[in-house]
């Protein structure tokens, strides 16, 4: 999706070309497998890292289950505010859910760019409150609850980010474990797998394997007390748009 590290909205229109190559030396390629942990909970981090390619996970887990805060896609950054806090310890763990290429920078390197260029800054603080308000909406519903009005919350989010209108309705195009669904929603997979077949039952989700389709969007808005879908209410980010197509 992006060939260079300063096309990705981080850098994108504040480097100047004459410091191109300077930026992209301080930057190195990592890959990482599918379930590979990019560092947990609690670690310090001398790192931040930018998605070329692939997704991760943000998320907490104890002994009885895992909780997913949020996820990143290429072009975003993740590990940003122990570039910059007192405190580098992790405030959550990451890992890759697919296939994933990272460009990492030091937080040396990072240092130096921030003296070149101030407004890395406030990128960096548009990011972070980007993702304050991806925490307000978590909290929003998980405050509910029913399952099945968390369920409804969570495809409606689903439908706004990913969602593409067919003849039979809104396609997910982003596939989905019911075992990752109910972990971004704080309950257990037996939990989501009722409601799925409840609303599969009732004519409101179509489920092929990990595909969703929604069939009936005004009932599933109704069950999670949402009258509209308002376009960006939804959004997890607003720093680009998604690459919707299937891997």
């Amino acid at each position: 999706m992006f060939d260079s590290v300063l096309e990705t909205p981080f850098f994108k229109d504040l480097i100047h070309e004459k410091d191109r190559e300077l930026v992209e030396s301080k930057f190195v390629l990592r890959s990482y497998p599918k379930g590979q942990i990019l560092y947990l909970h609690g670690d310090e981090g001398h790192e931040m890292y930018i998605i070329k390619s692939g997704a991760l996970k943000i998320y907490r887990q104890d002994d009885c289950r895992e909780i997913i805060f949020g996820h990143q896609f290429p072009g975003e950054a993740i590990g940003e505010l122990e570039m910059f806090h007192h405190d580098n310890r992790r405030t959550a763990s990451v890992a890759a859910i697919e296939q994933t290429t990272l460009w990492v920078i030091k937080r040396q390197n990072l240092d130096e760019l921030v003296r070149m260029y101030p407004d890395i800054m406030r990128k960096t603080i548009y990011i972070l409150s980007e993702r304050l308000t991806q925490a307000d909406r978590k909290l929003e519903y998980l405050a509910f609850l029913d399952t099945r009005v968390r369920v409804a919350n969570l495809l409606l989010d689903l439908c706004s980010n990913f969602g593409t209108e067919t003849k039979i309705g809104y396609l997910i195009k982003w596939k989905v474990t019911q075992q990752h669904f109910a972990s971004m929603i704080g309950v257990g997979r037996e939990a989501v797998s009722r409601v799925f077949k409840d609303f599969q039952i009732d004519g409101l989700l179509h489920i092929e394997g990990k595909t969703l389709i929604i069939l009936d969007l005004e009932r599933i808005q109704n069950i999670a007390k949402q009258e509209t879908l308002v376009a960006n209410e939804r959004r997890w980010h607003s720093t680009h748009k998604y690459d919707t197509s299937f891997s």
